[in-house]
């Protein structure tokens, strides 16, 4: 067996224009460019940890992936040489955290656009291995290495990455919007260091507390300039041009508790057999035929009725958008596969019964095992976005581990696992964490280990059992709610009680209510208190749960075409 050699390779670099002529760039009837970025790089500070750089090649290289990207429908194969189409995913992964930005906190620091080298000095977070978009982008290298050297199917295929300075750097803020009001520094840098999109509704009127906006009394003869001399502009350019980005991006996300599958997955659309009138009197054929004839447009304007509610429903769960664009704003530009959908959006659409959800949570068991042995790797941040899926032929996946067989159908999906910013892993007794563990972090204090341990705590490491229980947490509200588990009457399905155990700690308490309904560990604290209170549910240690019972194969005629974790290497 072939194993993972970290490497690196020179590849031809992409011509941003030719991807620029290739997107379309139009947004809401609004111009946007995400690939109008300044100073394209190749480099950066992981590469260091790995090979000896010159000032001569430092900035010609990638790493050694199999496939790299030419333009937004092509890749290289490395191999061959040869170009194959191939339509990637491009994610932009901020290099400073936007929410820090937006409140002020890097605005004396000039060298936030300085984009890290070997030779020149920048902000420290820059400059660091452990930069969270450097963390997720070295992770979707080596899951794309175990697909292509040891065909891991569930791994998302990567195509290289590039940093830069992007001239728009679009994220949500809806979420985020009332914390960031109540900053002096964002409502006076509004439209010149970055721009929010303005609503269609003229009366949405978000603000804080101390800084609520005022309704706009229309009366164009007395306008009255504004003065934000007090703000610095790091970049005269941040100023010019600003467009602000009108209307409304649409996703799809369910705020209901929705159930997770149905007798029928799909919506069908039948006629009602039922409904038709039969007469076998000659006399009233004529009249009966009316009566079908009104009866048919009857039930054509019910069914027009339940359409149109459906889709107000959806309007109803479709996530808020409120696109905030960062002016100037360094990111890394990360080429991965392209899949199909999410998790979340199976639940949502409610087309998973039990069996499916069966394939799809032990697929990901064996991920999270399989990630485990080669790269002692946790997720920390695994929820029903970050599981996603390609469609399929396979009828079944056939796995070995600890000298077991398992067979699991896949009624047409192959999971996957994307999203490693928070990640901990090591390759070659290096340890790559996430500095979003480090201090100032957004999850900052949930472990206490290297490179930000504080020796004035105690040591908390990586847990093996936190990424099935943020798992189980996120599927919680689509299957459950807390009335219905404390009702004595109420039986649980085998999913149901799969995740009831899932969500509940050492202690056997439900880790995201209490009995009344409260959060008992509201935003943060959760992700703490998983780390420190749930330490019994490994993966490994649910592959004897009787929801995965049907899975057991005695065992395999051949070993042709098992995914064989027991032979895989471990390469922390």
């Amino acid at each position: 067996m072939s194993k993972i050699q970290i490497n690196y390779h020179k590849p031809r670099q992409i011509v941003l224009k030719d991807l620029e002529n290739q997107a379309h760039p139009m947004e809401n009837g609004v111009i946007y460019d995400p690939f109008k970025i300044e100073g394209l790089q190749s480099y950066n500070p992981v590469y260091s940890q790995f090979f000896e750089l010159t000032e001569n090649n430092f900035n010609a290289i990638s790493l050694n992936h199999r496939y790299h990207i030419v333009d937004l429908k092509r890749v290289c194969d490395r191999v061959t040489g040869e170009t194959v189409e191939k339509e990637p995913f491009i994610k932009f992964a901020p290099l400073l955290d936007p929410i820090r930005y937006l409140i002020g906190k890097y605005k004396t620091d000039e060298n936030i656009r300085v984009l890290p080298s070997i030779d020149r000095k920048t902000h420290p977070k820059l400059e660091s291995p452990h930069n969270s978009s450097y963390v997720d982008n070295m992770f979707c290298y080596l899951s794309s290495q175990m697909l292509n050297e040891h065909g891991f199917i569930h791994s998302v295929d990567y195509y290289g990455s590039y940093l830069g300075v992007q001239y728009r750097y679009k994220m949500n803020l809806a979420d985020d919007i009332e914390y960031l009001q109540d900053s002096d520094f964002f409502n006076r840098g509004n439209g010149i260091l970055f721009d929010i999109e303005k609503k269609e509704n003229p009366l949405t009127n978000f603000g804080s507390r101390n800084h609520k906006n005022k309704l706009a009394i229309h009366n164009d003869s007395n306008i009255t300039s504004i003065s934000l001399e007090e703000i610095e502009c790091l970049d005269e350019t941040t100023a010019v041009g600003a467009d602000v980005v009108e209307g409304e991006c649409v996703f799809e996300k369910s705020s209901d508790q929705s159930s997770y599958g149905s007798e029928n997955s799909d919506i069908n659309y039948s006629d009602d057999s039922s409904s038709e009138l039969e007469d076998t009197e000659d006399s009233e054929v004529e009249d009966d035929t009316a009566d079908d004839c009104e009866e048919e447009e009857e039930e054509e304007e019910e069914e027009e009725e339940e359409e149109e509610e459906e889709e107000e429903e959806e309007e109803e769960e479709e996530e808020e958008v409120l696109n905030g664009y960062i002016h100037n704003f360094p990111v890394q530009m990360i080429f991965l596969e392209k899949c199909t959908g999410t998790l979340d959006q199976l639940f949502v659409k409610k087309v998973l019964d039990l069996d499916s959800i069966a394939s799809c949570l032990f697929q990901v068991i064996m991920i999270l095992i399989t990630y485990q042995k080669t790269f002692h790797f946790t997720h920390n941040d695994l929820h029903t976005n970050n599981i996603m899926f390609v469609d399929t032929d396979v009828e079944f996946l056939y796995y070995k581990y600890a000298g077991k067989y398992y067979k699991v159908p896949t009624y047409g999906k192959i999971f996957k696992i994307i999203d490693f910013g928070r990640a901990i892993y090591k390759i070659q007794g290096k340890t790559f964490c996430s500095d979003s563990f480090g201090p100032g972090g957004d999850a900052s204090t949930q472990y206490n280990i290297e490179p930000f341990f504080n020796k004035k705590k105690a040591r908390i490491e990586p847990n093996y059992s936190f990424d099935l229980c943020r798992l189980g947490c996120s599927i919680y509200d689509f299957i459950l709610d807390i009335d219905e588990e404390l009702d004595a009457s109420f039986t649980p399905d085998a999913f149901q009680s799969l995740i009831l155990e899932w969500v509940k700690d050492d202690y056997g308490k439900n880790v995201i209510y209490k009995k009344s309904g409260e959060e008992r560990y509201p935003n943060f604290k959760l992700y703490k208190m998983i780390a420190r209170t749930v330490h019994n549910k490994t993966p490994e240690s649910q592959l004897e749960n009787a929801f995965f019972q049907p899975f057991h194969l005695g065992s395999a005629e051949t070993d042709a075409g098992v995914i064989d974790i027991d032979s895989l290497p471990c390469y922390a």
